[in-house]
This record gives structure tokens, C-alpha cells and sequence, in this order.
């Protein structure tokens, strides 16, 4: 199987597709981190992934049913498939990386079906924002101006 794209469209949830806010547990990603973003999807977007071929699971949340997509900062042998993926906006314009996507955002997300040596992988390739949801901290934003003592 070549490589394939494929798109789900669903509600992000603990976005951090940029390379300032990744995922930085290099004990599970590998050097450099990763960036993730799951998805809450409704059954018929859910099964547009598993026909894809992606051995990605489920999970069951509080929220309703997620996937995790990720893509690795830096990729182990071809630096061309590491880096964060391309964000934009309903318009396909690019997105402002200083915009946090908040939880329950409407979103498009694409991602790669790509062969390994040990069966299909799935890759994080893009994400269209298409209503945001405004990040707001859990303190209001609070907490950055308290003095730590």
C-alpha cells in the first residue's frame, strides 16, 4: 500500500499541534516530542478510520469515544516527515500559532496511512480549524500573575 490521505472531521480535544506547545514526553514519543490532538468523532467518522487501514484504537472518554493522532518533531530518518503539521483556519489560511485551540473546537484533521515493517502507520498531517472554541485557562488566566510564594 502507497501512502494514503485520508481527513475525519470532529472536536479536538488537548490540542498541541504546534511545536511550542507539543507533547514533549520524548519517553513515549522519542527525541524531540511529538505533536497530538484527539479527536471526539461520531460513529460514521470513526469508521472512515478504520477503513483507512490506520491501526489507530479508540478510546472511551468522559466526552464520547477519541483517537489520538500524532506526528514526531523529528523523524528518525527523513527529516521531511518530522516537524509540526500545517494548521489553517475555515479559510485555508494559516493559523496565527500564538492561537491556542480550545477544547470542543470543530475540526478537520488529515492524516497518513503509510506501510512499515511491522503493518500500517498513521501520521498526523494537518489540521483545519473550523469553529474554534476559545482556550480558556481553568484559573481565568489567573495563575500567571500570583507570585509563586
Amino acid at each position: 500500500m502507497a501512502t494514503k490521505l485520508h481527513s475525519v472531521v470532529g472536536k479536538a480535544m488537548w490540542a498541541k499541534v504546534f511545536e511550542h506547545n507539543k507533547d514533549a514526553n520524548e519517553d513515549f514519543h522519542g527525541p524531540g516530542g511529538a505533536c497530538t490532538i484527539d479527536v471526539l468523532l461520531e460513529k460514521e467518522e470513526l469508521d472512515k478510520v478504520s477503513k483507512s487501514g490506520s491501526r489507530l484504537k479508540p478510546r472511551i472518554t468522559d466526552e464520547g469515544i477519541s483517537i489520538k493522532f500524532k506526528r514526531k518533531l523529528l523523524h528518525p530518518s527523513i527529516p521531511e516527515l518530522g516537524g509540526a503539521p500545517r494548521v489553517v483556519d475555515a479559510d485555508e489560511k494559516e493559523w496565527d500559532t500564538s492561537q491556542v485551540i480550545g477544547n470542543m473546537s470543530d475540526v478537520e484533521v488529515y492524516f497518513e496511512v503509510y506501510d512499515t515493517k511491522m503493518g500500517p502507520g498513521t501520521r498526523l498531517r494537518a489540521v483545519k480549524v473550523l469553529n474554534l472554541v476559545e482556550f480558556v485557562p481553568e484559573d481565568g488566566g489567573e495563575a500567571e500573575n500570583k507570585l509563586p510564594f
